[in-house]
């Protein structure tokens, strides 16, 4: 059974953003719920209370859908930053990162993430609505401190690769490897993850040109 949202709109006019967003907010609760395996469009179409017709005009598989959550997820949290500093801008970066990891979405991305070595379409995917997303993030911070002054000059593109990497690779990592105990208390677990994002912040820092870095 369709909802009244799900009904096509005549040929040439545009799709109704709301379903859109039913259909995101459906697919990050199936993959935090289920996990990769449990994701179809069946599934998603089905809590959205959508057809999958309606799902297929707006994404051919479920692999396009899991690429269009994971752009939304990181266009929604990492845009619009502007601190008035190179520092402040990375500073906030980090913040905008475990913020992703650490609410709702954490789970949907990190499904992604391990299913995207197993699944080419996907990999591709990610690379080009995560990777490339923060890459650009990147690029658009440093520039501005070049401008500003703060950098000496451009970041060329391959330290913006690894620092990319750095930046998409070092929470993920975490989260695997590094995931707090059953007796961590949420204190300890925010004061541990401060003193990590500090750290990776002051790596960042260094890897960048920074006016003045060389002196002496």
């Amino acid at each position: 059974m369709t909802t009244k949202a799900d009904t096509e709109p005549p040929k040439g006019r545009p799709k109704d953003p709301r379903v859109d967003a039913a259909l995101l907010d459906a697919a990050i609760e199936v993959l935090n719920e289920s996990g990769w395996a449990a994701f179809t469009t069946t599934a998603v179409a089905r809590r959205a209370g959508a057809s999958t017709a309606s799902l297929y005009r707006r994404w051919p598989s479920k692999q396009a859908l899991a690429g269009a959550v994971a752009r939304h997820i990181a266009l929604d949290e990492l845009g619009g930053i502007g601190t008035g500093s190179l520092e402040g801008d990375i500073r906030e970066l980090l913040a905008r990162k475990r913020r992703i990891l650490e609410t709702a979405t954490g789970p949907a991305l990190l499904s992604l993430m391990g299913q995207a070595p197993h699944d080419p379409e996907l990999r591709q995917i990610l690379h080009d609505d995560v990777y490339l997303v923060v890459r650009d993030q990147l690029e658009a911070l440093t520039a501005q401190a070049v401008r500003s002054g703060e950098l000496d000059g451009p970041v060329d593109a391959a330290r913006l690769d690894v620092l990319t990497l750095v930046l998409v690779g070092a929470t993920l990592a975490r989260s695997v490897f590094l995931a707090p105990g059953p007796a961590t208390t949420p204190t300890a677990a925010r004061a541990t993850t401060s003193s990590a994002a500090e750290t990776e912040l002051q790596l960042l820092l260094a890897a960048l040109p920074r006016r003045g870095a060389a002196d002496g």
